[in-house]
Formats: structure tokens, C-alpha cells, sequence
């Protein structure tokens, strides 16, 4: 369904292929199609924005071609052109943000059928390209993944039902009625209900698209009819339903979960049932926000923001196998970076970023994070290849951009937990340094691996530089910290302290919060990323758990006891305007925690591609066991392990033709791994 992916049209345009031959029959045959406005005609929202005209790409249009391949070898081609003949039907309106009216009384009876008189249709017109070459689609489709009804219904004012699905999701809802002609049903798609039970809109962002989510079905009165939408999506957990005939009931709704169909490619669960609470979440999160590209948000932008990309890129690895997803975005990327100027865009594909000119530092790091990070997951070094040119663009820029070592102008640690400011306790300039620094050693690597020696050196030369000159500006001797949880945390993690000052650094990250901020997080999408794998690798894990359990704000705790079922935008804030996403899978970084610490399923870079890996778990006071696994290019890599008294048991599985080097939990003893099943028996 709503296929092809989104692309920017005036410079690639994606084709999907089909096997329809099952739908062939003797005889007559029809192709037919219905055309929706899609992201490609999308001219409701944000049009206006910065004083632009409008981000359409024109008229909805078609190029297809039907294959036939006879029994003797001869190949036919049936193609769109002039002799093509067409009408409006049902389909009255369709925007993929305002959603989509359907009125049944227009229905055509059989119109794709080869007995139809479609004499009273009209020529089609014949269209100029959008400009962009055409390109094979090699993503997963989106589809239809599964389908769930109301946990309950409510009728807060006569004749105006709200259904609630239990849980926030990406996709839509599926009547069946029965109505006179002309009923007209209207149903509104929400995250959240006032106390009145009533619908409250404002977390999908109607302040900034000026349109609601709203699909409308005109009954046909043609008996029991059964509708769903095609060319629109929602993000919502309620429903609210008017107009319908009668009593509405749970057998007359279903909602559908919709959204890009990628293979599941990991596991998770342990003993503590808010841990897998908080793993649902995020895979909640993230699946509502796959449509043929990485989204911050189902309901108000669905916007590829780069920033939230790269941060959510290899817990999506972890669970989901993204290589063509992750790749097709990339080259999203790229086009926009061609299209404008060489450098990228804080939002691909689409036109709404175009308007703001070059990224933000912290965001446009992403085109060298997740080249980095396909490469070292699926050890797939043709990305590199691929993007090089655009690298070292980013990396050329960064460096024009730097005062003194320090690269400023990022968003920062986008929504910490306080309501004046998205980004309070952290400096921007602090985060987005440590990005510099990061990309300047991941292109040393790279560049080393492309034979460029001179470049590898240089860039290993600007990360000493620039970490230097990190540790002057923020790193106080005195409190032993760079300022905040999140400086602390992203310092630890990329080894930015200075040497011999590791512990205290983590003594004030653990007084920071436990005694600052009593036992909460101040952090935003980039602490979140990294505090849980630092407090647990410096053996502080109970504390990361602690964390999880907290339920007073700001925590996860706070918007799981408000109700959410996904990840907020934010802690859960009072906020005067409530205007933040219940659904934004940038806030999922600790999801990495799950794998590569509790687990301890880690790639070597020297092996990408998991050839050869590292399992360290860490067991922690107050987790009893842990299972997980993860499905890399080689097969299945599983590390499952249990308290059993003072013994641990670990068990562990290698992939055929890959080899691990096992870090015995509490002492320096490694043990090399090669393909099968091993047990561990440890006594602790």
C-alpha cells in the first residue's frame, strides 16, 4: 500500500514491480489503477511556510508497464500512453497529512472489469516527467502488518463515539456499515482524550499543519459496506466517529498498523517487566514511524529529520533488518544534498527543508553516522564508496565552520526535560563538537580504507585537535564534569575525559543524579543515547535501571503512568500548549542498552559486518536473567543468561563463518568463540 516510497521527484522517482501473472486469465484482461495525491501532490501543509508558495510536485500521473512473457519467448509490453482512458470515481479528495474523502455512491460497478463501457470516460493526458530518473524501488513495501480492535467505546456526547485501540500506531481504521445513500460518517484521529473523553488534537500538530486527520465515508446504501483508506495514513491511539447509523460497536471498526514491512531482526526480554515495557515502546515507536523512510512522527511532520535519524539508526539495526531501508535514505540524502548547493538538508527527502538552508551541524553529521554505521552492522563497504564525496563534503564544511576546535550552530540535545527550552542543561556547542570529533576519527577510517593515508592523518589530526580543545572550554577540574549528564555521559562514552579522570567524571555523573536531580534524567535524544550503556559499563548499573523504574517526572515512568504506549517528544512537561508528539522514536536511544550492554552483542569494526564480534554482557543487581539475539548477515548471533544462586549461566550462539571474543562478566579472562552453541556455567 501506499506505494511507491517518497522521494524528491524532480530528481529520482521510485517504480514498484509486481507478479500479477496469478491475475491473468484468458480471455479479455484489464489493468486498471486508482491515483491518489500522495506525498507528490501533497499541497495542504506546510505550504505556505517561510513564505513559499507550496511544496507540490503537480498533478498526480502514471508511468507502468505491463510484462508479458509468452510460452514461445516473445515478450509483450503494454505501456501507459494516449490510448489510455480515464474518469473520477469515489475518490473525492486525498492528502496523506488531512486524509481522505470517499463518497460510495460514485462507485463504478465493475470498472476494472472487462465487460466495463468506459466509453464515457475521457483520453488521458499525457504528462511530462517529474524530472527525477526513474529508479527501481528495492525497499520493503508498506503494507498492512496486522490488524486490532477497540479495547473500548465511548459515547461522550449523543451521536459521537470515540474508540480507543489501546495503543498508539501508524495506519488506519476499516469500517463496516450499513446506511442509507448519502450518510456521511466523518471520523477524526487523535493521540490523546480530554477528560471529557473527547478527542484532543493538539499533539498532532494542527497548530503548525492547519489540517486535522480526517477521512470521510459517504455510504452508498448499497447493503453491508466494507471501506478502508488508500492514500493517507494516521498517527493515533482514539478515534473519534460521527454519523454513524445507530449503536457503533467493536465488530463495526478495525484499525489496520501500516507502515514499511521490514524483516524483524532482533530480540529482547528479561526479567523485569518495566525494561520490556520500555523495549515495546520503542518498537512501537519506531514502527509507526517507518514509511519508506525513518520519520520523527506519524501524525504531525513525518518528516525525515536527519538528526533524529542518526540516533535511532543502530537500535533499528539491532531490531529490524534496515540495510536497502537504511540505504534508500541515504541516497534521499544525497539528492537533496545535490539538489541544493552539496550539503545536505536537515530534512530528506521533501521539499520543506530546502527553506533553511545548509543543516545544522549535529544533523547534517548524519551522512557520515550512517554510512558508518551500515558499514559496520552489514559490513557493506560499498555505502562508503557510494557516499564518499558527500563525506568528506560534510566533513569540508565542518572544518570551515570550527572556531578554535569547536564546531557550534547544532540543534543540541534536543528536548531535555524542561519546559522553557528544547535544549536547557547541555550547551549546543559542547554536542555538537563531540559530533565533529566522532565523524573526524570515522573518516580517518575511512579514508585510510579508501587508500587516501594523507586524508586518514589529517582528520586523525583535527579530532585530537578539536577533543583538546573540547576538554579547555568544558571540562571544569574542580567538579570533575562537562556540565551536565549528557556531556558527562557522551564525553565517557567517546573517550573525550581526560586521562585518569574516568572515575570522578562518573562519581559526578552518578552525584548529578542522584543527589542534583533526585534520581532523574535531565537529558534529551543525545544522553539518552549514551547514559545507560556509560552508568552500566562503569559499574553503575543498577542506578541505569533505577532510571527506568522511576515514575515521578521526568522520567519514562511519568508518561507510562499518563498513559503512553509509545515514546513522547518529551518527559511529559506541563506544557501550556501540549503541542509535543506522543509518538517520536528519537527519545529510543537507551534501546541500544538492551543489546549491546545487558546483552552485550557488540560489532568489531575492525570485522564489520559482525565476521567477528564482541559479547560482553553486563549482569546487574536487581535483573535475574536476559535474552536476546540478533540476526547479522551471517545468521543468528543469540546471548541469553540467568542467575542461578552464585553460579551465571550464559549460553551463546555463533553464526557459521564468524568467530566472537567472549568477555567473561567481573574478571579480564576472554574467551575466543568460534560457530555454534556454547554454555557458560560462572560462579560469581
Amino acid at each position: 500500500v501506499l506505494d511507491p516510497a517518497q522521494t524528491d521527484y524532480d530528481i529520482r522517482c521510485l517504480y514498484a514491480t509486481h507478479e500479477v501473472t496469478a491475475e491473468i486469465h484468458s480471455g479479455l484482461n484489464v489493468l486498471g489503477v486508482m491515483l491518489g495525491d500522495g506525498f507528490f501532490n501533497q499541497d495542504l501543509v506546510w505550504a505556505k511556510e517561510k513564505g513559499r508558495a507550496g511544496i507540490s510536485y503537480g498533478d498526480p500521473r502514471l508511468i507502468a508497464e505491463l510484462t508479458i512473457h509468452l510460452a514461445d519467448g516473445e515478450v509483450l509490453r503494454i505501456n501507459t500512453d494516449e490510448r489510455w482512458r480515464c474518469s473520477t470515481g469515489p475518490l473525492t479528495a486525498s492528502n496523506v497529512y488531512a486524509g481522505e474523502c470517499y463518497d460510495a455512491r460514485l462507485e463504478m460497478a465493475d470498472w476494472n472489469k472487462s465487460n466495463f463501457d468506459d466509453s464515457g470516460w475521457h483520453p488521458v493526458i499525457v504528462m511530462p516527467t517529474p524530472g527525477g530518473r526513474l529508479e527501481k524501488q528495492c525497499i520493503p513495501p508498506i503494507m498492512k502488518i496486522e490488524e486490532m480492535r477497540p479495547v473500548s467505546i465511548q459515547e461522550p456526547v449523543p451521536g459521537c463515539f470515540v474508540a480507543d485501540i489501546g495503543q498508539n500506531i501508524s495506519g488506519w481504521v476499516r469500517l463496516r456499515v450499513q446506511g442509507c445513500p448519502g450518510i456521511v460518517i466523518r471520523l477524526r484521529f487523535a493521540e490523546a482524550v480530554f477528560a471529557s473523553g473527547m478527542i484532543d488534537m493538539a499533539s498532532t500538530g494542527v497548530f503548525a499543519t492547519h489540517v486535522e486527520q480526517t477521512d470521510t465515508y459517504i455510504c452508498g446504501g448499497r447493503g453491508v459496506e466494507n471501506w478502508e483508506p488508500r492514500f493517507t495514513w494516521h498517527g493515533f491511539r482514539y478515534v473519534e466517529i460521527s454519523g454513524w447509523p445507530g449503536k457503533l460497536t467493536e465488530d463495526d471498526i478495525t484499525a489496520v498498523v501500516v507502515h514499511s514491512a521490514l524483516q524483524v531482526a532482533g530480540s529482547f526480554c528479561c526479567s523485569d517487566e518495566r525494561l520490556n515495557q520500555a523495549h515495546q515502546m520503542v518498537l512501537w515507536t519506531h514502527r509507526s514511524n517507518m514509511h519508506g523512510i525513518p520519520e520523527d512522527c506519524p501524525a504531525r511532520e513525518r518528516m525525515g529529520w536527519l538528526g533524529d535519524a542518526h540516533i535511532i539508526c543502530e537500535y533499528s539495526i539491532y531490531n529490524f533488518n534496515g540495510l536497502s531501508f537504511w540505504k534508500k535514505y541515504l541516497d534521499d540524502i544525497e539528492s537533496s544534498r545535490l539538489a541544493n548547493g552539496g550539503l545536505p538538508i536537515d530534512i530528506a527527502p521533501g521539499k520543506r527543508g530546502i527553506w533553511w538552508g545548509p543543516a545544522h551541524p549535529d544533523w547534517m553529521a548524519a551522512l557520515v553516522l550512517i554510512p558508518w554505521y551500515i558499514y559496520l552492522y552489514y559490513g557493506d563497504r560499498e555505502v562508503l564508496k557510494t557516499h564518499l564525496t558527500g563525506m568528506y563534503a560534510v566533513l569540508e564544511h565542518f572544518e570551515q565552520k570550527t572556531v578554535d576546535g569547536i564546531l557550534a550552530g547544532g540543534f543540541g540535545d534536543w528536548c531535555d526535560p524542561h519546559a522553557g527550552s528544547p535544549t536547557h542543561y547541555t550547551p549546543e556547542a559542547l554536542t555538537t563538537t563531540i559530533w565533529f570529533i566522532e565523524c573526524c576519527r570515522i573518516m580517518a577510517v575511512v579514508a585510510e580504507l579508501s587508500g587516501e593515508n594523507d586524508k586518514a592523518h589529517h582528520f586523525s589530526d583535527e579530532s585530537e585537535r578539536s577533543s583538546n580543545a573540547l576538554r579547555k572550554l568544558f571540562f571544569d577540574p574542580v567538579r570533575n564534569s562537562f556540565g551536565s549528564q549528557t556531556a558527562d555521559a557522551m564525553a565517557l562514552h567517546f573517550g573525550l575525559v581526560p586521562p585518569g579522570k574516568e572515575t570522578a567524571v562518573v562519581q559526578a555523573l552518578v552525584k548529578d543524579i542522584k543527589k542534583n536531580h533526585h534520581g532523574h534524567v535531565t537529558v534529551g535524544l543525545m544522553g539518552l543515547r549514551f547514559l545507560f550503556e556509560v552508568l552500566t559499563r562503569y559499574n553503575h548499573g543498577d542506578l541505569a535501571l533505577s532510571l527506568l523504574h522511576e515514575d515521578s517526572g521526568p522520567s519514562l515512568g511519568s508518561t507510562i503512568r499518563r498513559g503512553a504506549t509509545t515514546l513522547w517528544e518529551y518527559w511529559g512537561e506541563d506544557l501550556s500548549d501540549f503541542t509535543h508528539s506522543l509518538n517520536h522514536p528519537m527519545m529510543g536511544g537507551f534501546d541500544n542498552w538492551f543489546y549491546n550492554t545487558l546483552a552485550g552483542i557488540r560489532p568489531d569494526p575492525k570485522n564489520p559486518g559482525f565476521k567477528h564480534f564482541f559479547l560482553q554482557p553486563y549482569p546487574i543487581q536487581g535483573l535475574d536473567w536476559v535474552q536476546s539475539h540478533h540476526d547479522c548477515p551471517h545468521g543468528r548471533i543469540s546471548s541469553s543468561w540467568e542467575k542461578d544462586g552464585d553460579t551465571w549461566e550464559w549460553e551463546i550462539t555463533v553464526p557459521e563463518n564468524t568467530s566472537a571474543s567472549a568477555l567473561i562478566p567481573g574478571s579480564k579472562e576472554i574467551r575466543e568463540l568460534g560457530p555454534g552453541n556454547h554454555k557458560l556455567s560462572i560462579v560469581i
